[in-house]
């Protein structure tokens, strides 16, 4: 309802009548951006499904040369990686809008072993050992892809940032842990690491920003805490 209907058209009136313009541009501003993620998200699935499915064609030739086969089997990855980011944020979408349908259960370990799978061809011969511990088993009921961008965007990290040493994803006990021998992030930059388009003071390389915000936003959709 807007606010100048309970107003006289005095000057109370003429600030109700301001705040609901305020409002209502706001509101469209908000529902354009939920659009666009939507547009743009149902858009990419098919050219990356097209990806995927020529380059599986191609993997499948069995007189390909070494370097050829390394090159598609990074396409290969980074067409999975956007269908999964494609898909969350589809999920996201839906969700404020209260349209999310349910998912069935997933194990956590078995997702979390094909992203280490994912990422490892990506050390570049670093003397890294990147490893899966599974404690006990653990069952979430989200969409696969969710899971996925959410435990692959902190192993992407662990992996980036560590020049030596061991990254290791430890399922149990009812949670995910990823641990790193990588030079850590300060004290005091820890509070805004999750937030949108922040990167510390001395992060090198490329980047936006919205890896761990994505993250943040997908564990608040689902009640899980990160830290």
């Amino acid at each position: 309802p807007r606010l100048a209907e309970g107003f006289a058209d005095d000057e109370v009136g003429q600030l109700a009548t301001a705040l609901d313009s305020y409002a209502h541009r706001m509101y469209q501003l908000v529902e354009r951006d939920r659009e666009f993620n939507a547009d743009v998200s149902h858009e990419l699935r098919t050219p990356l499904a097209v990806i995927s499915g020529a380059t599986e064609l191609l993997l499948a030739q069995e007189d390909l040369p070494v370097r050829t086969r390394k090159r598609l089997l990074r396409i290969a990855r980074a067409a999975r990686q956007s269908a999964d980011i494609t898909n969350a944020l589809l999920h996201l979408v839906r969700a404020e809008r209260g349209t999310n349908e349910d998912s069935q259960a997933h194990s956590v370990a078995m997702i979390s072993q094909d992203i280490i799978d994912l990422h490892r061809p990506l050390m570049e011969n670093r003397p890294v050992d990147l490893r899966l511990e599974e404690v006990d088993r653990v069952s979430v009921i989200a969409p696969e892809s969710v899971l996925a961008v959410t435990i692959g965007n902190l192993v992407s990290n662990g992996v980036r940032y560590t020049l030596e040493g061991e990254v290791v994803v430890t399922v149990g006990n009812g949670r995910v842990m990823v641990e790193d021998t990588g030079p850590g992030i300060p004290e005091e930059e820890l509070a805004r690491v999750l937030d949108r388009h922040y990167r510390g003071e001395g992060v090198k390389g490329k980047g936006s920003g919205l890896g761990l915000a994505i993250v943040k936003r997908l564990c608040d959709l689902y009640d899980w805490r990160i830290h």
